[in-house]
């Protein structure tokens, strides 16, 4: 099974923690030594059968990925929550249980700091820190079917599309599609919503989120047009008083240089009729509301000052 190697440049000059009492007991430490240390009095901490913190505190989720992956030996990797962040995400919950793969034919029982899934079909792993991980697209779908709160994996998928490598709603989809059924509800409903439009669960999130704010309620998805009836635009939410368009732009929408050229002429039109906007990441309505709501409530005060451009909104959406 080959592997791809991915470096974060984190630096390893750091003493191991993590050791088997095997190992241990080849350094000198005997394994009656290395058991008294790890007792819930010692100086140690048991993590798993016959694995040690040999430092004195909690384990950290790096100490029990450690652990873990000594327990289940080779052919093991990271995925789930763990794997999404290590990937670079930043939704995915940093204390949930360590989420490892292992090859079908081992069985490992689970703790309540670990998880060890037998799998049929483990995939090519990601090096990452010298540690192998799941593939973004696996690691993200199985962290999205343990059962979180609907808000808490509609942000995880949202910003995975948006961030994570190869993780497009179609490779989340297949790979939901070819793994376990187990939990997939859930995010199977979110991605047939956010198949036909990345954007739309941030901006229903968006829409709660302006109904709290001391804004006027702005309208969505209006037409805009010039007084000799030439399209402007059809932002995602206008601010009609004072002209100003909300855009809740995605950068899997900017993914191809006909994306990218779609929204500059947007943004020129934009700006040649006098029409302040305001870009939003999708990931930031999720992740982030209180950052997006002060970045439109700083826009809409900006535009009181200036004078209302002279466009005209209409009913009936038209194309550009």
């Amino acid at each position: 099974m080959s592997s791809t190697v991915i470096s974060k440049d984190t630096p390893h000059s750091a003493p191991r923690r993590v050791f088997h009492v095997a190992e241990l007991a080849r350094l000198g430490v005997s394994q009656s030594t290395s058991y008294r240390r790890g007792r819930a009095d010692g100086p140690w901490t048991r993590l798993l059968p016959g694995i040690v913190l040999v430092m004195p505190g909690p384990p950290t989720a790096d100490d029990l990925i450690a652990a873990a992956l000594l327990r289940a030996g080779p052919s093991a990797m990271v995925t789930g929550m763990h794997a999404a962040r290590m990937h670079g995400l930043e939704t995915p919950d940093e204390n949930a249980p360590v989420h490892i793969l292992i090859p079908h034919t081992k069985k490992i029982q689970s703790s309540e700091l670990v998880r060890f899934e037998r799998t049929t079909r483990p995939p090519p792993p990601v090096i990452i820190d010298d540690i192998p991980v799941a593939p973004a697209p696996r690691a993200v779908m199985d962290a999205a079917r343990t059962w979180q709160s609907r808000r808490s994996t509609e942000a995880l998928l949202v910003e995975a599309i948006q961030r994570a490598p190869g993780c497009s709603p179609r490779a989340l989809n297949e790979e939901m599609e070819h793994g376990s059924r187990r939990g997939t509800g859930l995010p199977r409903e979110i991605l047939r919503a956010m198949t036909a439009d990345v954007r739309s669960i941030a901006e229903l999130r968006a829409f709660e989120l302006l109904k709290s704010a001391d804004l006027p309620d702005p309208s969505w998805n209006t037409s805009l047009f010039d007084p000799d009836g030439r399209y402007v635009g059809m932002p995602d939410a206008w601010f009609d008083d004072v002209g100003l368009a909300v855009e809740f732009d995605s950068f899997a929408y900017h993914s191809s240089r006909a994306d990218f050229a779609a929204t500059t002429r947007r943004n020129t039109r934009y700006a040649a009729h006098g029409v302040a906007v305001v870009q939003i990441l999708p990931v930031d309505v999720m992740q982030r509301p209180d950052e997006a709501l002060a970045a439109i409530g700083r826009a809409y005060r900006a535009a009181t000052l200036r004078p209302r451009p002279n466009v005209l909104v209409r009913a009936i959406a038209e194309g550009a």
